[in-house]
């Protein structure tokens, strides 16, 4: 695999932190955060398949159904928070 080199900046406390875990895996810090970005990529991957999967959901059942009411929407929220898949944040950046 052919490597390219980064220029990263990072706070102090951040850079003890990496170099921290890297040490514990027994990893050059390279490969190390070269890890983190590929599973902090894949994850957003996932997550925005994900939200793009439930948007289709709830389009084809408006669809056939009609819209959602507010009331159910409150509803959905509420049980989405206390079930821990959604937060204050992910509500409002999600419109």
């Amino acid at each position: 695999m052919t490597a390219r080199k980064l220029s990263i900046s990072v706070p102090p406390e951040v850079e003890e932190t990496i170099k921290a875990a890297a040490a514990e895996e027994g990893k050059p810090v390279s490969a190390w955060l070269a890890e983190a970005a590929v599973e902090k990529a894949q994850a957003a991957a996932a997550h925005a398949a994900g939200l793009a999967a439930a948007r289709e959901l709830v389009e084809e059942y408006e669809a056939e159904n009609g819209p959602i009411s507010e009331e159910h929407r409150r509803n959905a929220r509420e049980f989405m928070m206390e079930a821990g898949l959604l937060d204050d944040d992910n509500w409002q950046s999600a419109g």
